[in-house]
């Protein structure tokens, strides 16, 4: 019986770290690409260009907290309904989701594209930036429910145990990132030098098609979650559906709604110091980021596998996860907050 429980253990912890490494990877591998547009844009459109992202980022990460809100509880409702082996429902619950993530995608697009100047005055965005960002920001907002869906799908396919093909559609996401960001930028190629707002092109055309491919592989290869017929059939605002995700979704947003509207009112201090104190703060939080990435990979690990137990009625399972998540916080968190610290300046 020892031997057995013993067995079943090591499978756990195999299998937490099978899908954990892949999530691990995609965030920072995410965050290599934030810096690599960072690089270019500070290093040859100057300092105004950089703090020009950094004045909008915290207001426009407040609105893709309730996408993450969502990705986030859609995550567990896909989980308990795959973990119970209850297929049907888990694609109703994939195309519930899908119907209100693109109407608040487009609800959260036009308020950011319309209101995005009247919210950056309010932030007191220095003038000399105030165009350059605007215009940028505008870009972004305008083609949101794009990063939404590239967001939320790749949420689902997490809530099944795949984090393999989210990651391996990340790196081509990142990738065409950085192909196009040169040409977009500069003006190579015969095409028009759009200067920062190539960056922002760069982005959402990379989203774009990532999101395309991505799609076109679940359905060639007959993925569960490919967006089919009986997906589309469910692709309308169902109310028990969307109780369900909101009660998990609103939770999930409003931490990050917190952490964000406290974003937005140090940015406003920071503002007051000028452009270079704005592009200042912006590259510091940008490398402080992968301090944050052990434990924002686990809490997805952690949430997905206890979705699945929890479809699976295995009480014991849910315990034994909690207790792994957390001593590989304590080791992986410290351990990259240590090398953070002592080499904060290189």
């Amino acid at each position: 019986m020892n031997e057995q429980m013993l067995q079943d253990d090591q499978q756990l912890r195999k299998a937490f770290f099978n899908f954990l490494i892949p999530v691990m990877l995609a965030n920072v591998l995410q965050s290599v690409g934030q810096v690599f547009a960072m690089f270019i844009v500070g290093r040859n459109l100057g300092v105004d260009a950089l703090a020009a992202i950094s004045a909008f980022f915290p207001f426009f990460f407040f609105l893709m907290a309730f996408a993450i809100g969502i990705g986030s509880g859609s995550s567990i409702l896909v989980g308990q309904t795959f973990g119970a082996g209850n297929h049907a429902k888990m694609k109703e619950v994939v195309g519930v989701t899908l119907a209100f993530t693109t109407i608040l995608s487009i609800a959260v697009a036009i308020f950011g594209g319309f209101f995005i100047e009247w919210i950056l005055r309010f932030m007191q965005t220095p003038a000399n930036i105030l165009d350059m960002s605007i215009s940028y920001a505008q870009i972004l907002f305008f083609t949101l429910p794009i990063m939404f869906w590239y967001l939320v799908y790749t949420t689902f396919m997490r809530g099944v145990g795949d984090s393999k093909t989210p990651f391996l559609f990340l790196v081509i996401s990142v990738v065409l990132n950085i192909v196009f960001l040169p040409p977009l930028v500069f003006g190579w190629l015969g095409l028009p030098a759009f200067g920062l707002n190539g960056a922002a092109y760069a982005s959402v055309l990379s989203n774009l098609v990532t999101m395309i491919l991505l799609l076109a592989y679940l359905h060639k290869t007959k993925h569960l979650l490919r967006f089919d017929k009986t997906i589309l059939q469910h692709f309308k605002l169902k109310k028990d559906i969307l109780t369900s995700l909101l009660k998990l979704a609103i939770p999930a947003s409003i931490s990050m709604v917190a952490i964000s509207v406290a974003e937005i009112a140090v940015i406003g201090f920071v503002n007051g110091y000028g452009s270079d104190a704005t592009a200042a703060y912006g590259v510091v939080n940008q490398v402080a980021s992968y301090a944050q990435v052990p434990a924002m990979s686990i809490a997805i690990a952690t949430s997905v596998f206890v979705a699945q137990a929890l479809g699976a009625n295995s009480t014991e399972m849910i315990k034994k996860i909690r207790q792994m998540g957390v001593r590989i916080n304590y080791f992986l968190g410290g351990a990259i907050i240590l090398i953070m610290y002592l080499f904060a300046e290189p």
